[in-house]
């Protein structure tokens, strides 16, 4: 068998901090804080304002704090063409205001860090799409 990696309490104070922030990256790169099962677009964000619906207004689009919001999200174009255009950015309904990053996501620059359109449905809603389909439920008019 290969030797194991050190842990972190053999590493020096650097090199354990280094390790940690670089695990916190990945786990930040593809998903919301919330739902680790959403995966984020993360191309080069566009010109494009990303929009929130009513639901989810006031969020931020990463980690999805309600305090302190404090820039413009943008999206790539490809996440704004045709239908998509104006939709939320986090769930996909109809969007009425603009998309925000909270001041923490920006001073940690994941506001940077590409297109933060949510391109997956997630388990949740596909559980809740076959459950109201296996009994029948029908929509409220």
């Amino acid at each position: 068998h290969p030797p194991l990696p050190p842990t972190t309490q053999e590493l020096g104070p650097c090199e354990g901090a280094a390790r940690c922030k670089a695990r916190a990256t990945l786990r930040w790169a593809a998903m919301a804080k919330h739902h680790p099962d959403l995966i984020m677009c993360r191309k080069q964000c566009g010109i494009a304002i990303g929009r929130l619906c009513e639901k989810c207004d006031g969020k931020c689009v990463i980690c999805d704090s309600y305090v302190r919001p404090s820039q413009l999200a943008r999206i790539c174009d490809e996440c704004n063409y045709g239908s998509y255009q104006g939709r939320c950015v986090i769930c996909g309904g109809a969007g009425i205001s603009d998309a925000f990053y909270c001041r923490e996501c920006c001073q940690c620059e994941k506001d940077r860090d590409g297109c933060p359109k949510i391109v997956n449905l997630g388990t949740a809603k596909t559980d809740l799409f076959y459950e109201r389909k296996k009994y029948g439920f029908k929509q409220r008019q």
